[in-house]
């Protein structure tokens, strides 16, 4: 599954994603493209909830060889799971195209800055003609608007005014109605994208000549990768998203335990009958709500601008279920969670493509996302730090995680069991009452040993507020505009405005960040 993510949403989904946008417009579409991936983890999760407390155990005897077991609803979900991918597969293989978008109006800045060397050398007259060759193919067509004029200004009047084109104004007044009273739709156009298929997929379709180097000699491939890797660590862009992604790992660890402690932490303490999933679609379902809204608000907003009021929301988020250890308080910290993420982490991945050189985005969005090598270590400490403070009830559980809640008569013996099998648990043990009850709840099991959860919640604020703090400190080199000999990228400079970074203000060195 490791190696699958990284090939797909690492790589090639962010790099296509990159190549179907511009400048203006990868912000907003990198938040939509966070809502959609949220929107899957969101209904696998309501999906999951709804299967664990509706759908029964099965289980398939000896003769089906490799498939015989017990099926939970979790495996069973596993296996709709699997019937899932096939059909994306099946959707990817028949109908993905490799396509660029351009926009003439609105460029990377490795193609502006390009502009510009050519006008020093040679004048804009010379060499406009040259430029244009370089940056739009001859085989590039316009692209038909997916939204039309109104429509962009009525809903999103930020955009309308920030993405627009002037090259067709005489065009566009001899089309527009002379008598409307507004004389914006007379003057601004949509965006004048142009579409055109990349060399890759020209190639992809032909027989690769056996004449290629690196399929006659491997060696000359691996050297060519080498060569790339080497490329990539000198660009200082490279050197950006990665301080960033290791400064990030820290506050990431909510994810962890948003997966790996609060399931067991609500279960152990409040039964299976609590909608566990339910409760972590919270931050699955603002995921997709929120980050398109954001989006649209903040869109021409210098991207630190956004990203460190998020780090620090998203790092703070854990007093609240560390002064409330029991569901409202887990509720609460998902929603306060959300909202620090949806700040920063769509913006994040926006920055990465901006930042990513054209032809090796696929390398680049690898070492922008090498927190992932701490990976397995998160999962590691999570595991260590679940057992630590909230620990499980082995004895009144039975071996598939059921707790041993059901009372059962068997030859006139009481004894707990759970609903696969006898757990060696009798109800009178449990208390005093007169009526014998079995535990439903790690809290009600005899042998337990009580810990206290808001400990591991502190730990998890403490640890996760290095990141905002890291990342202020190398913030106005991840921000550009300032050279090795200006306090060592301005690292080591310290003024107000410097001070006032830990909160997203603008640095001295520019006036203007935006895009």
């Amino acid at each position: 599954m490791t190696a699958g993510e990284a090939v797909y949403r690492i790589g090639i989904y962010r790099v296509a994603l990159k190549k179907l946008t511009t400048p203006l417009t990868r912000p907003l579409a990198f938040a939509v493209s966070y809502a959609a991936w949220n929107l899957s983890s969101a209904l696998a999760d309501v999906v999951v909830d709804k299967m664990r407390n509706s759908v029964s155990d099965f289980e398939l005897d000896e003769s089906y060889g490799w498939l015989s077991g017990v099926y939970t609803p979790i495996r069973q979900f596993i296996v709709v799971t699997w019937v899932f991918v096939i059909i994306t597969f099946f959707i990817a293989f028949c109908f993905l195209r490799d396509e660029t978008v351009i926009d003439l109006d609105d460029i990377d800045d490795y193609d502006t800055s390009s502009q510009t060397c050519q006008e020093n050398r040679g004048g804009a007259d010379n060499n406009d003609a040259r430029w244009m060759n370089s940056v739009v193919p001859h085989d590039a067509t316009p692209s038909i608007p997916m939204i039309s004029r109104r429509i962009l200004k009525k809903w999103f009047p930020k955009q309308f005014t920030m993405v627009h084109s002037h090259e067709d104004e005489e065009a566009d007044q001899r089309q527009m109605n002379v008598n409307d009273p507004d004389p914006t739709n007379r003057l601004i156009s949509l965006p004048n994208y142009k579409v055109y298929r990349t060399k890759y997929a020209y190639e992809s379709q032909e027989q690769v000549p056996t004449s290629v180097p690196a399929l006659r000699n491997p060696c000359r491939g691996l050297l060519k990768v080498i060569k790339q890797i080497i490329t990539i660590l000198m660009i200082q862009n490279t050197w950006k998203v990665l301080i960033f992604g290791f400064a990030s790992f820290t506050v990431v660890m909510q994810w962890t335990a948003s997966e790996i402690v609060l399931p067991p932490f609500l279960e152990r303490r409040y039964g299976e009958s609590i909608p566990i999933y339910t409760i972590q679609s919270i931050n699955l379902f603002g995921c997709l709500i929120m980050p398109p809204i954001v989006g649209a608000l903040t869109t021409g907003t210098e991207d630190f601008q956004i990203v460190m009021p998020g780090l620090w929301i998203m790092a703070c988020s854990p007093i609240f279920i560390a002064l409330l250890p029991n569901v409202f308080g887990a509720c609460v910290w998902q929603l306060v969670l959300t909202i620090g993420e949806v700040l920063w982490s769509p913006r994040q991945d926006s920055w990465t493509a901006s930042l990513a050189p054209i032809g090796m985005e696929g390398f680049f969005f690898a070492f922008g996302s090498s927190r992932e090598l701490f990976g397995p270590l998160g999962d590691v400490v999570m595991g260590a730090m679940n057992e630590k403070y909230n620990t499980n009830c082995l004895d009144c559980r039975d071996q598939y995680g059921h707790f041993c809640q059901n009372l059962s008569n068997s030859n006139g013996t009481l004894q707990c069991v759970s609903i696969q099998e006898s757990c060696g648990l009798f109800p009178t043990a449990l208390g005093d009452d007169t009526v014998p009850t079995c535990p439903t709840t790690c809290l009600e099991c005899p042998t337990w040993e009580p810990t206290d959860p808001s400990a591991f919640w502190y730990l998890l604020m403490l640890f996760s507020i290095l990141t905002p703090l890291s990342v202020w400190v190398f913030l106005p080199f991840l921000r550009g505009g300032r050279d090795r000999n200006d306090g060592c990228y301005g690292v080591f400079r310290m003024s107000k405005r410097r001070l006032l970074g830990i909160c997203g203000a603008k640095d001295d060195a520019r006036s203007s960040y935006d895009h």
